[in-house]
């Protein structure tokens, strides 16, 4: 029998003796750990090798195939159980499930934006010359090409853009400082900003703030709320559309473009990784299309 089958098998058994599992809850947990195994086999994965990253990495897969975030919570449990089994048992010498969490309904994040939706707003703010519409470009780039809060975005000075490295810093929660990497569009639009509206304010010299209203003082998460929530109405876009909205949004498509939880997890801020898991839930229309692009009956 194979080892890691065999491993499964005892922490059944060992289950339903000590914990006195019921029929049903012994073959959901067998489908789950066997599932597991199958996804290990795959990637060639020895058993005494896994790590928590590869945990994470089949986590991503279960939220990529469409399982709901109730099933994945309870997979996780089950992987949970399993592997605090394995360090009892002196086949791990620490419990690689540690730093998971289960997701739950209650940490479930809004919808992402859809790639229409993102191109749509930004061929908008392209062809927008209104009052602030540097300014209103520049909130956009940041909340999507960098994920930051809206406390992040309106706090930044404009020292904190290193043009020559292509990096934001932000200082997050808990006065948590991070360097994220930007890309040229943030970049430019953020000169355009500064060439073009920011340069025509006056603004004291003390005064460091990116960000700043007609008045010169540095604009509140209210102003930059307010920025956002103008663009989705005059666009007709849903009505739920948030700037955190555009924060998943960066996340997300981080991930569907093959970035590591670990990467994803420094760049938003998050103090354990458990918070980042919840982003491996990617919508189901994006699913579908690489359902529709990857199997050979599509």
């Amino acid at each position: 029998m194979d080892k890691f089958i065999s491993l499964i098998e005892e922490f059944l058994d060992a289950n339903t003796i000590e914990k006195g599992n019921s029929k049903n809850t012994r073959y959901a947990y067998k489908n789950d750990l066997v599932q597991f195994n199958y996804w290990v086999k795959s990637k060639n994965i020895p058993y005494s090798k896994i790590t928590e990253n590869q945990i994470e990495k089949y986590l991503i897969f279960l939220g990529k195939r469409g399982y709901e975030n109730s099933t994945i919570s309870r997979k996780t449990a089950c992987l949970k159980a399993f592997f605090k089994f394995l360090l009892k048992e002196n086949i791990y010498k620490k419990n690689i499930m540690d730093k998971i969490s289960r997701p739950t309904k209650n940490n479930l994040l809004p919808k992402s934006l859809s790639s229409n939706e993102i191109n749509k707003i930004f061929n908008y703010l392209e062809s927008n010359r209104l009052r602030n519409s540097y300014r209103d470009r520049v909130i956009i780039e940041i909340l999507y090409g960098c994920g930051l809060r809206i406390s992040e975005l309106t706090s930044l000075n404009t020292h904190d853009i290193n043009f020559e490295e292509s990096t934001i810093q932000c200082t997050g929660k808990g006065n948590k400082q991070r360097i994220i990497p930007t890309n040229n569009s943030c970049l430019k639009s953020i000169d355009d900003y500064l060439q073009n509206e920011r340069s025509k304010i006056k603004i004291l010299s003390k005064n460091q703030a990116l960000l700043v209203n007609k008045n010169g003082s540095r604009i509140t998460r209210q102003t930059a709320w307010n920025s956002v929530k103008g663009i989705i109405n005059i666009l007709k876009l849903d009505s739920d559309i948030t700037p955190h909205t555009f924060r998943h949004t960066f996340a997300t498509d981080l991930l569907k473009g093959g970035a590591n939880l670990r990467q994803v997890q420094e760049m938003l801020g998050h103090s354990s990784l458990a918070a980042t898991q919840i982003y491996t839930m990617l919508d189901n229309e994006w699913i579908k299309k690489e359902f529709l692009i990857a199997h050979p009956r599509a």
